[in-house]
């Protein structure tokens, strides 16, 4: 790669977003040469990779729950940074295909087949159901517009622009967490409202403490903000706790580089370089930062109304007690280790906790290992973060599932993947993928510290390989984009994992508008 490849403009843009010239030349040979895909070996299942939990260990789990919930151990961190753009995708897409929302225009479509056109009809049609609705009359009607009557006359261009334009309520560009979701008799929540409430039931410690962490866009950071504080000063007095709210943007240094069709790095039309956010496994910096202790993993539009809420709530404390009961006997068998040279039987105690317990493939040959290379490899294996993953039933959603992952070393390990990770041209690896009986609802207990109580550096636990490169369009031109190894796929690639079946009821979440409708949203 030439020397020139970088303008000295180039390198003061990628100085002041903390990018070395080193970093951004790696990127741009990850770019060119692609990245390894993973090599899948099977996907989990019940009792050979993903556990069930039984009712006698369910009530165990709880009651370990509750006394790390107590000692103030448990957070909640919520990626929160995406605006509701994809929301509200169908009704973008409707305008600038045919510009109008007219019923009779839309019923047409429909029945030629067009999904779009099917997602307004059922949106408009249904529309004050959602929770939404309340807070758009009122900004219509202070325009002189009545909502009820558009919608009575199928004329529903207006509503599209007092829903989504700046004028209006400003949705497409107005973070997720900050939609209306759910109503209730004497008042309407927002997804970031519904996490507050969850979390008094799944985070309260003994003085009556709340800890969540926001991670959120530059852009909306002053909005979220002033949203949680009002949020928290209100159910904070209606619930009897206070919330420790906490906010991070996305590091500009996790940004990436993006390559044009003539294989050089893409630049904007004023000739600076386009840097995108480098996905959601960028996050990782933010969750090694937040200094957690137990910290619990969940969507920004993952929640369910009050009525709903039980069996998620129920769940995300079983994991959690299941994370705290694994960690609890890994640190003993860490002090253990560390505390002196234990005996044969000793070691094969904590062979059978490593293997059976903690699901890891013991290594060929290790019944020949002398004591010392055994404890020694029994303390790599311990000195881990921990998490333990929510699966549920694969019903056709979008997104990664558990599988057994070949390395190459020849050893296998439990991860969590994603299509775009394997081998596409390879008819064995996308059978693999396809027979997964599982998938990820992103539920995830995170152990984050040692047995000595430091902090990971979870760097270090991450596979540098396991990046994404999509092809992407920005400035009406075609790119090939850079995303690091996501926050649960290859960014927790080296953590000791476990998987759990749970409920599909724990599982709620909101990709369109219109899954608002779903019961678990009424």
């Amino acid at each position: 790669m030439d020397r020139e490849i970088f303008t000295a403009a180039d390198l003061v843009q990628l100085e002041k977003v903390g990018i070395s010239e080193a970093q951004a030349r790696r990127q741009l040979e990850i770019l060119k040469s692609g990245f390894e895909p993973l090599q899948l070996d099977r996907p989990c299942t019940i009792g050979d990779g993903i556990l069930q939990v039984d009712s006698r260990d369910q009530e165990r789990f709880l009651g370990i729950w509750e006394e790390a919930a107590a000692a103030g151990r448990l957070c909640r961190f919520v990626p929160a940074s995406g605006a509701a753009t994809r929301m509200f995708g169908f009704l973008d897409r409707m305008r600038r295909r045919q510009g109008g929302f007219r019923e009779i225009h839309l019923q047409k479509k429909a029945e030629q087949g067009d999904d779009d056109s099917t997602a307004c009809l059922l949106f408009f049609s249904k529309f004050k159901e959602f929770a939404l609705s309340e807070v758009l009359a009122e900004k219509m009607a202070q325009a002189g517009i009545s909502l009820d009557d558009k919608l009575a006359r199928g004329d529903y261009d207006q509503i599209v622009d007092f829903l989504l334009e700046p004028e209006g309520l400003d949705y497409r560009s107005l973070p997720k967490a900050l939609i209306p979701f759910h109503r209730y008799d004497s008042q309407v929540r927002t997804a970031m409202e519904e996490h507050l409430v969850e979390a008094v039931q799944t985070l309260q410690d003994r003085s009556h403490s709340c800890r969540l962490h926001f991670t959120v866009s530059p852009d909306s950071e002053d909005l979220m903000k002033a949203a949680a504080a009002k949020a928290a000063a209100f159910y904070g007095n209606e619930l009897g706790v206070q919330y420790l709210i906490s906010f991070s943007q996305q590091s500009p240094a996790s940004n990436t580089l993006a390559l044009d069709d003539e294989g050089l790095p893409f630049r904007k039309p004023d000739g600076s370089l386009l840097l995108r956010p480098g996905g959601h496994g960028a996050l990782l910096q933010n969750l090694n930062e937040l200094g957690g202790d137990l910290v619990f993993i969940v969507n920004i539009d993952n929640v369910a109304t009050d009525r709903r809420r039980e069996t998620a709530v129920h769940w995300q404390r079983i994991l959690t007690g299941m994370l705290a009961d694994l960690q609890g006997r890994a640190f003993e068998f860490m002090r253990t280790l560390a505390e002196h040279s234990p005996g044969g039987l000793q070691l094969q105690e904590i062979v059978d906790f490593v293997h059976e317990r903690l699901q890891v493939p013991l290594p060929q040959g290790i019944e020949d290992y002398p004591a010392e290379r055994l404890a020694d490899w029994l303390r790599e294996r311990l000195q881990r973060p921990m998490r333990v993953c929510g699966m549920v039933k694969n019903r056709g959603e979008p997104g990664g599932g558990p599988f057994w992952v070949r390395q190459p070393q020849g050893s296998q390990s439990l991860q969590i993947v994603e299509s775009a990770q394997i081998a596409q041209e390879s008819e064995e690896q996308r059978k693999i993928f396809r027979a997964a009986t599982h998938f990820n609802p992103v539920l995830i207990a995170c152990g984050l510290r040692d047995f000595q109580g430091k902090p990971f550096d979870l760097r270090k636990y991450c596979d540098d390989r396991a990046v994404f490169i999509a092809r992407k369009t920005a400035y009406g031109r075609e790119l090939q984009a850079l995303e690091w190894p996501g926050l649960w796929n290859g960014g927790m690639a080296w953590w000791n994992t476990i998987f759990v079946e749970v409920p599909e009821a724990v599982f709620n979440p909101v990709k369109t508008v219109n899954d608002l409708l779903r019961p678990a949203h009424n």
